[in-house]
């Protein structure tokens, strides 16, 4: 156990009256938890399955969830975050449920959650992982703000990805479903990377990745695509969450009909009344050169990118099914993201 910090050379506080120490969550935890999740959210929370105090010990138990909390010197339990790691992308990681209670925000638990779980990158709760990744809410532009602090850049924008959540006592008007603004940060950051990229979309993809540290990009011209040979059957990977109204479609590997798989798959999902689906394409691979184009003009449109997943470099594409975006009720913090966000829409605007 150490004692936070608290003060952020980035994070505006006013000096709190209480002293904290940070340390990783016990069993016993785990309903304190809970109820920070409720004063946060009440019972808005996304991840539905952590207001289940056995969920989030489990979770701990088996590697998916590493949780830090803070602790007052009357023992206390006043703040949670904890890193995400998944079956399906194991090399990143997701900082979840980052609450403060209610009278013990702004005085820096927050930062110091984040300076102990990931900021300083205890080795323990890093084997094996090549980056960070925080998708921060566009209905306002706090936690946005507190990311950009900790040092993460803007890749891309998802529209539409979550139905909306209420934050308590952060007024604020908003009846869509929620834009998050996607941000990375890399562990083990890559001097050089190959990738081949759509030529509708080279030049911001190469910004982005420049944006997230990466300057020497190789682009090397593909084969043609008659040379290029797509031979038996597609790998892919679908992930759906009901609750959330989302689908992500992962290509591991292109077969010869991987085009009619896309589409038969995308038809699918949305008579199931998927809100959003994605569809993670490997750069790495030349074929997402020539592809790309084919799964536009099925009506998935640039979202951005994310390197480590199980598709590595990966080009984010976006279905939107029956869903309408009020583009003016999208806030953003930084340049970076408003210009993203103006690329997508001349994108959807002006289609392949």
């Amino acid at each position: 156990m150490r004692a936070a910090s608290m003060q952020n050379p980035h994070q505006t506080a006013t000096k709190p009256s209480f002293n904290f120490t940070i340390r990783p969550m016990n069993k016993t935890d785990a309903n304190e938890i809970v109820n920070l999740i409720r004063d946060s959210y009440g019972d808005s929370y996304f991840y539905k399955n952590y207001y289940d105090p056995m969920k989030i010990i489990n979770e701990n138990a088996t590697g998916y969830l590493k949780s830090v909390v803070a602790v007052t010197d009357d023992n206390q339990i006043i703040g949670h975050m904890a890193l995400m790691r998944t079956p399906d992308d194991p090399q990143i990681v997701e900082p979840v449920i980052a609450v403060v209670k209610t009278g013990y925000r702004n005085a820096g638990v927050l930062a110091s959650l984040a300076e102990f779980l990931y900021i300083n990158r205890n080795p323990e709760l890093f084997k094996g992982v090549s980056g960070i990744y925080i998708p921060p809410v566009t209905k306002h532009t706090y936690s946005q703000k507190q990311v950009y602090n900790h040092g993460l850049k803007d890749c891309g924008i998802w529209l539409g990805y979550l139905p909306d959540a209420e934050f308590k006592k952060i007024s604020v008007d908003s009846i869509q479903r929620l834009t998050l603004v996607l941000t990375y940060m890399y562990v083990i950051k890559p001097k050089q990377i190959t990738i081949y990229p759509p030529d509708r979309h080279k030049n911001m993809i190469l910004e982005l990745f420049k944006n997230i540290g990466v300057y020497h990009v190789e682009c090397p011209l593909p084969k043609s695509s008659s040379e290029i040979h797509m031979d038996g059957e597609s790998s892919l990977k679908i992930k759906t969450d009901e609750a959330l109204g989302k689908a992500v479609l992962k290509v591991h590997r292109y077969g010869q009909h991987i085009v009619s798989d896309i589409n038969t798959k995308l038809n699918q999902l949305c008579s199931q009344n998927f809100s959003v689906i994605h569809l993670y394409l490997s750069l790495n691979d030349p074929l997402t050169h020539y592809l790309t184009p084919l799964f536009e003009k099925m009506g998935f449109f640039f979202a951005g990118i994310m390197p480590g997943t199980s598709c590595k470099d990966t080009l984010i594409l976006q279905y939107l099914n029956n869903t309408e975006i009020d583009y003016n009720k999208i806030q953003l913090a930084s340049n970076t993201a408003q210009e993203i966000l103006s690329y997508i829409i001349a994108n959807r605007i002006c289609k392949v």
